[in-house]
């Protein structure tokens, strides 16, 4: 992207022309003179010079915090310019931001001095490097291994080496020439808000780029000047005619995003999957081309999961961001999950290694230190699985198939350098922390009371209908496999604390308690002894008094906890 003046001017920021000839004025004034009706030509008179704007500055102040008072007033809004949203991001910053946070746009050159760009990047959670001398350029981290990089050509307006004059325009240094022959050779380009007239060094080298590799769109308002011309010819840009930056790119960023939407596995394709799953499952022969179906899945879905889509570098997530990523989460594990739910239900046991791997796989893609809000949700796909797998076996009484779910796994705890069993980083709690289930897109996710664990009943709800069609059946289910996954976490893990699921909410009064289907569960599984199949399949260390300690310990504990809520 080649951003010009016409892009952060319909922002209410001045042009670096417009800057120079206003400080003509002031310091004609402090001459006591009139420069009109041509500021430049009276500066030639006076002082004999060009304009320049280091000069400039130099004969209106004197020390650097001056300076920068100076200048603030071009860039940095007053209260009441904010309140009119000027000198702002504009809708247009933001769309260009947003498609820098997906990965559409890697490099931004831009002729302007002002901060805007590299607000709107920061508010989209993008931390751009940005280059705006000759230092910085020396001292840049290969682009290729920058998410987004911001090259200001003609410096920052906290920099007075600023290029502002037409004779500061007509030459670039050497690196930023060969700097910009790589990028312009390497990249299309889109060009908005720059008319091509002024800057010759600019000008000069996109006609040395012989690239036509790329294609190249120029963002016309009006006619364009004969200099553009000579840039359209050589680079064989399509020129669109727009009304404004704001609203070609708030148009645009509607259509990538519906574009976006189309990567959502296709109802129909989810539907054909799970069928050949479930297919393969009635076949021996075919297994394995279940395990590759399972495997290629995973696979996807973890290399989409490792991609810089979902890159870390967020300073400070915010809310809609959160949900963003959820969503985003949702869309690529769909078509896993669905599979997953249905080797659950259908299969016997002889796949439930399956279910394993595939956690044991998903977990391991989360990146570095857990220390923000989306750095928990990235155990966010891996927690869908979970749930949707577990509740599937649950309801086919598929003992198992949750044990491969719930105790098998593990994952390489990065804060304790050793493994642990993956339910420590797969719950509820965990996964939204630090207030995170507060951000969750529910109508009662401002409620105490188990936002998150309400948010993923009612969207799995109509996933897992075919295999509990009856509302009452599906809302037992869950909520007992919530208890089990609670109960199982204080089995395996050392560390004091008391799950809570939505049964929390549901069943928080004593009396609703004991006529709960958990209460019947914490009932009938220990009378069926050690040959039941939840204590054969491993749960509890196949102990029946290991299980009635943890069912009571979990239930004192909860009590305590929903104490607060009656």
């Amino acid at each position: 992207m080649l951003l010009g003046s016409g892009v952060s001017r319909a922002a209410g920021v001045p042009t670096g022309w417009e800057i120079v000839l206003d400080l003509i004025r002031k310091v004609a004034a402090v001459e006591g003179e009139e420069p009109q009706p041509n500021p430049e030509t009276w500066h030639h008179q006076r002082f004999g010079e060009p304009p320049g704007y280091a000069k400039l500055l130099d004969r209106l102040t004197t020390t650097a915090a001056e300076r920068m008072a100076l200048l603030r007033s071009y860039f940095q809004p007053t209260e009441e310019e904010r309140e009119q949203g000027l000198k702002t991001p504009s809708l247009a910053h933001q769309a260009i931001a947003t498609f820098a946070k997906h990965g559409y746009i890697r490099m931004i050159l831009t002729t302007n001095f002002d901060r805007l760009i590299e607000r709107a990047l920061e508010e989209e959670g993008v931390v751009p490097d940005v280059i705006s001398s000759d230092d910085d350029l020396q001292g840049a981290m290969p682009y290729v291994h920058s998410r987004c990089v911001v090259v200001k050509l003609h410096g920052d307006y906290r920099d007075t080496r600023t290029k502002n004059t037409p004779e500061e325009l007509e030459n670039y240094s050497q690196a930023l020439n060969e700097s910009l022959g790589r990028v312009l050779d390497e990249f299309g380009l889109i060009i908005c808000g720059w008319s091509g007239e002024w800057d010759t060094a600019l000008r000069d080298a996109i006609l040395r780029s012989p690239n036509r590799r790329f294609a190249t769109y120029w963002l016309a308002k009006g006619e364009t000047t004969e200099e553009a011309q000579h840039i359209i010819q050589h680079r064989r840009a399509e020129v669109i005619q727009i009304e404004s930056a704001d609203m070609f790119f708030t148009e645009l960023i509607e259509k990538v995003e519906s574009l976006r939407e189309l990567e959502r596995p296709h109802p129909l394709s989810t539907a054909v999957a799970v069928e050949t799953v479930k297919r393969y499952l009635a076949e021996p022969r075919h297994r394995i081309r279940l395990r590759d179906l399972i495997h290629e899945e995973t696979e996807q879905v973890y290399h989409k999961l490792r991609s810089e889509r979902f890159g870390m570098q967020v300073p400070k997530p915010t809310k809609e961001l959160f949900q963003q990523r959820m969503r985003e989460y949702e869309a690529v594990v769909e078509r896993l999950v669905a599979m997953l739910a249905a080797l659950s239900y259908h299969d016997e046991g002889e796949k439930a290694y399956l279910l394993t791997q595939c956690i044991e796989r998903l977990v391991q893609f989360a990146r570095g230190e857990r220390s923000s809000r989306l750095d928990d949700l990235q155990f966010y796909p891996a927690l869908l699985v979970i749930y949707a797998a577990g509740i599937s076996a649950l309801a086919a009484k598929r003992f198992r198939h949750l044990a491969a779910i719930l105790r098998t796994p593990q994952y390489h705890d990065q804060r304790c350098r050793q493994r642990r069993p993956a339910i420590n980083a797969l719950r509820v709690s965990s996964v939204f922390s630090r207030g995170a289930d507060k951000w969750v897109p529910h109508e009662d996710a401002e409620s105490p009371l188990t936002p998150a664990n309400n948010y993923l009943f009612d969207l799995l709800r109509p996933m897992l209908h075919d295999y509990m069609p009856d509302d009452t059946k599906f809302e037992e289910t869950f909520d007992t496999f919530e208890y089990l996954l609670a109960l199982t976490y204080m089995d395996l893990m050392p560390e004091p604390g008391v799950p809570i699921g939505r049964f929390a909410r549901v069943y928080k009064y004593p009396e609703t308690w004991e006529r709960s289907p958990l209460a019947e569960f914490a009932r009938v599984e220990p009378e069926k002894g050690v040959d039941g199949e939840l204590l054969r399949a491993g749960f509890f260390g196949g102990s029946v008094d290991r299980f009635k300690e943890i069912v009571q310990t979990h239930r004192d504990g909860l009590q305590e906890v929903t104490r607060e809520w009656w």
